[in-house]
């Protein structure tokens, strides 16, 4: 779907655009790494689990953004008479994402937001459900091709695929193609069976039967 672009979608900071004209290189890992680990010190007060993934965690030379996994804390809220009715990210976890810089995409109550650092980096933040977590730990991680070719191989040789609704039996879902000829699932069984919940990423390997390798040989 394109959205309409206001101009002031397209602006940048002003040290951000002077290190888009300038001949300024791109942040090193000991940078980059730097920022993560503060970004997760700001944030790791207000969340369940939080983990650097993507680039960093790979240990590349020049990151081209920071990649950070996160399960928020919640709380309950009730209504006039005390009785709880619903859970959600805490105001705290809220405030915290918003002042790391300016919000490209999404928002602090979806499972993706973009934000334009200070430090004229992006953080790519992903924020899944807490049953999908280390599956989720494992591809953003990365690399892209690695997720592909070696992650989702696995679980479709032991009969799953992603879908609309996560993980599902492939028999439980049907498949369409995109304009790019990629494969796109949808689960279309009400009752269908649920992947088990993962307590690790190695719990995760273990399942689809991979090998877990170290985040910097994770390449193909």
């Amino acid at each position: 779907m394109i959205r309409n672009t206001k101009d002031e979608d397209l602006q940048v900071s002003p040290a951000c655009a002077k290190r888009l004209v300038s001949s300024i290189p791109s942040l090193g890992l000991s940078a980059a790494t730097k920022i993560a680990v503060d970004i997760c010190y700001k944030l790791q007060p207000f969340c369940e689990k939080i983990n650097i993934a993507g680039s960093v965690r790979r240990k590349k030379k020049e990151p081209k953004d920071i990649e950070i996994i996160c399960i928020p804390n919640k709380e309950i809220q009730r209504d006039m008479f005390g009785v709880p009715f619903a859970s959600v990210r805490s105001v705290e976890f809220k405030n915290a994402v918003r002042f790391l810089g300016k919000i490209i995409k999404g928002n602090s109550n979806g499972k993706y937001m973009q934000i334009e650092l200070p430090e004229c980096i992006n953080l790519d933040l992903f924020i899944p459900d807490d049953f999908d977590y280390y599956r989720q730990y494992a591809i953003r991680t990365g690399s892209a091709d690695y997720a592909a070719k070696v992650i989702a191989t696995g679980w479709k040789k032991k009969g799953w695929c992603g879908s609309d609704k996560g993980l599902r039996k492939i028999s439980d879902c049907i498949e369409t193609k995109t304009p790019d000829g990629k494969s796109k699932w949808k689960c279309v069984k009400p009752d269908a069976e649920l992947p088990p919940v993962w307590k690790s990423e190695e719990e995760f390997f273990n399942w689809i039967n991979v090998k877990m390798l170290p985040p910097h040989e994770r390449c193909v």
